[in-house]
């Protein structure tokens, strides 16, 4: 099919006027008032030339929408048979793109097929994990891309994906399951690797500040210890001390009970008719006049001891 070229002929294309007339014409006209000044009784006058100035300002204007009311009226015609054309080679233009987007939808279709067939080829076990939607590509149903291309790139992704997920798998972290979403959500293995190091990080800290509280609680609890045994032990001495100073005072109670009785029992034979009473120097060391006082004690005679 021939090219045709539409030829427009435009003429001249000029519009002329009496410029330098009318320009001189202003000219004079403004020096009639260079230096005028208008008195009270000249205001009429000057309304006048105000008014004369206007009006020949207005049929400069009206001149120039006259002018282009005329010189568009065969631009307008020109333009609706131009738009005409245009609009009739619409017509075989928009019957043959129909049948070219046919072709090429039905090029895309076959491609999709292409795309699902080597997806479906490649992904494996990683079919649940890694949904073809999530890695294709807008250029892979391009004429430009061969299939050949197209399969080196899709298995290269699934392959580092694959590699991704294991190397997540192999983590012992609590935070394994919560970083293979993320992964599978957005296939960056940095960014899924950071929330187990974050989270592991975190875990150390908590444990670190736990271990330390542990730690200051068992320090309270045998300082606590320390302070009962201690209290335990004052308490101890304390009834200890109780205890000897009560056991003392019963001593010293018996004792002295015991001196009653006997001075009591002593002192009786003197209301007797028979009794004497004599007193008798005894020099020896005071174990001796310890086992002295306890035979006349066993003899029941009553005595009083003097030392000098």
């Amino acid at each position: 099919m021939s090219n045709m070229e539409l030829k427009v002929t435009t003429g001249n294309m000029e519009i002329t006027a009496n410029f330098d007339d009318f320009e001189n014409w202003i000219e004079e006209r403004t020096h009639e008032y260079d230096g005028v000044v208008f008195t009270e009784d000249q205001k009429v006058a000057a309304k006048k030339s105000v008014a004369d100035l206007r009006k020949t300002k207005k049929s400069v204007d009206d001149s120039l929408k006259t002018t282009k009311k005329l010189w568009m009226e065969p631009y307008e015609k020109f333009a609706d048979k131009v738009k005409t054309l245009s609009a009739k080679l619409d017509l075989p233009i928009d019957y043959i793109l129909r049948q070219v987007e046919e072709f090429e939808s039905k090029r895309i279709a076959e491609r999709e097929a292409d795309i699902q067939r080597i997806f479906d080829e490649n992904i494996g076990d990683m079919v649940g994990f890694l949904p073809l939607y999530k890695i294709k590509s807008d250029k892979w149903t391009n004429a430009s891309t061969s299939l050949k291309a197209l399969t080196k790139e899709m298995t290269e992704v699934i392959t580092n994906v694959r590699a991704g997920k294991l190397a997540i798998d192999a983590s012992s972290s609590e935070a394994k399951e919560e970083a293979l979403r993320i992964f599978a959500a957005t296939l960056n293995l940095p960014e899924a690797l950071r929330h187990i190091n974050k989270y592991e990080a975190q875990k150390a800290e908590i444990l670190k500040r736990e271990e330390a509280r542990l730690q200051a609680e068992q320090e309270r609890r045998i300082q606590a210890e320390i302070e009962r045994a201690k209290a335990e032990e004052r308490r101890k001495i304390a009834e200890e001390e109780r205890i000897r100073k009560e056991a003392e005072e019963a001593a010293r109670a018996e004792v002295k009970e015991e001196i009653t009785t006997i001075n009591e029992a002593a002192a009786a034979p003197l209301t007797m008719p028979e009794s004497i009473k004599a007193v008798y120097t005894v020099v020896g060391t005071d174990a001796e006049l310890q086992e002295l006082e306890m035979a006349m004690n066993s003899l029941g005679l009553y005595f009083e001891r003097k030392d000098i």
